[in-house]
């Protein structure tokens, strides 16, 4: 699939915009239901990331019959800068990632986890400084029950609005303490503009009423979602 290359002073910009601000913008573009579900969530207090998606897909495997773990040729295909994101098809049995994955992604320049589902050494990864967003934490490990069988692949994470979130290659992936949020690669570049003038919008609403102005008024003067282009 044909990506969108995403600098990294773009994805620092979007590093500096709430989730919410993000969505709101979202909304107003046509593309309402892009949140992950709040189940999706994070544990660890580290800051926001923001980066291109790197998609793998995993499943259950039966006492190792299953289809062979592609994780290492994953680790040496993975791509800086990105947001790796891991779709268990369900999977809650187990943990799915734990400290040497997440070491062995930071050496490749992982911004970020994003996984529906669970991964263990919780502190480790904290202090490793890498962002992981996931449903649960839990000690046991996945060998033999769980595998990561495909990469650079098309892959659908639970919805906070809709059922599900499809994600592909090269859309945008940002996070911060509130949720979630995947930016399709047809619109980077004109979310984060537009995200841009929100913020500075609500500031000039906020910077009236707290001069006094009335609440009403400071809005009514300030519109805040009036340029937003559709994507």
């Amino acid at each position: 699939m044909e990506e969108m290359n995403i600098d990294t002073n773009t994805c620092e910009r979007y590093k500096r915009i709430p989730v919410a601000v993000l969505n709101d913008v979202m909304v107003k573009a046509g593309c309402p239901d892009q949140v992950l579900s709040h189940e999706i969530k994070s544990s660890d207090g580290l800051p926001s990331f923001a980066g291109p998606a790197f998609c793998v897909r995993g499943e259950r495997t039966a006492g190792g019959s299953g289809k062979p773990d592609v994780r290492f040729e994953m680790y040496r295909q993975f791509r800086s800068g990105s947001v790796l994101i891991i779709a268990t098809g369900g999977y809650r049995s187990t943990a799915v990632l734990g400290e040497n994955m997440t070491v062995a992604l930071k050496m490749r320049g992982c911004q970020g986890i994003v996984v529906d589902g669970g991964y263990r050494d919780k502190s480790s990864i904290a202090e490793a400084g890498i962002p992981v967003r996931a449903m649960f934490v839990s000690p046991v490990a996945s060998s033999g029950r769980f595998a990561l069988v495909e990469f650079d692949v098309s892959v659908t994470l639970p919805g906070q609005s809709t059922p599900e979130v499809q994600i592909h290659a090269g859309d945008l992936v940002v996070g911060d303490e509130e949720g979630t949020i995947i930016i399709p690669a047809r619109g980077v570049q004109t979310i984060l503009e537009d995200a841009e003038k929100v913020i500075e919008a609500e500031r000039r609403t906020r910077d009236l009423i707290l001069a006094g102005e009335d609440a009403e008024k400071a809005y009514k003067s300030n519109d805040r979602f009036g340029h937003v282009r559709p994507i």
